[in-house]
């Protein structure tokens, strides 16, 4: 089974055009460009690299034989009232500023509904947060989401936290066969499906 690794500075490139190749519908293309990925991957790399109180990003690649990752999960830890705050915080917090041309009202909308949604299921309880599972096109059925989604819980059940994510609706299925379960439709804001891996103590 493929392993797991921490991301490091050297792959933001390569994440940042996994990310456009894994969501490439058409939706996106006007709000996350090229460059802006990739600095928003390398901040989250560098973040986990340098965070030691407050929101903590972590990055986890599956490379193949040549090392390049094609298989993604980043995540953030939220341990305390300060980490809580600035996962709930408006996008760019988290991203970045935007640059010139992005629909930001589009980007408003997609991380809003998002937000409203996880904030009405966790509060003010502390989580790990999955933000974005992915595997480039060319290396699909290979296992990968399922071994990144272990790593996530086994991150989770060592600190003693529930997961939250926000399914696409076509793989909601994916999720509950690693113990998610989708949230009361009254809480959905957005087009994306509110699940939680409650707690495991390790």
């Amino acid at each position: 089974m493929s392993q797991v690794q921490a991301a490091i500075l050297a792959d933001a490139p390569t994440l940042g055009a996994m990310q456009l190749n894994a969501f490439d519908d058409g939706h996106f293309d006007d709000m996350f460009p090229q460059p802006y990925v990739v600095a928003a991957w390398e901040n989250f790399v560098r973040s986990f690299e340098t965070a030691e109180s407050g929101l903590q990003s972590r990055v986890g690649v599956i490379r193949d034989e040549s090392g390049t990752a094609k298989g993604a999960c980043l995540l953030h830890i939220a341990r305390d009232k300060d980490a809580l705050a600035a996962l709930y915080s408006p996008w760019e917090t988290i991203w970045g500023a935007p640059l010139p041309g992005m629909n930001t009202a589009k980007l408003d909308e997609f991380f809003g509904g998002m937000t409203a949604q996880h904030k009405a299921v966790l509060g003010d309880t502390p989580h790990v947060y999955v933000e974005i599972v992915m595997t480039h096109s060319t290396a699909r059925g290979r296992g990968h989401s399922l071994t990144l989604l272990k790593w996530a819980s086994d991150i989770a059940d060592e600190l003693g936290l529930p997961l939250y994510l926000n399914s696409d609706k076509e793989v909601v299925g994916l999720y509950e066969r690693v113990g998610y379960v989708r949230q009361p439709e009254e809480v959905r804001t957005s087009k994306m499906v509110p699940m939680l891996r409650p707690a495991v103590k390790a």
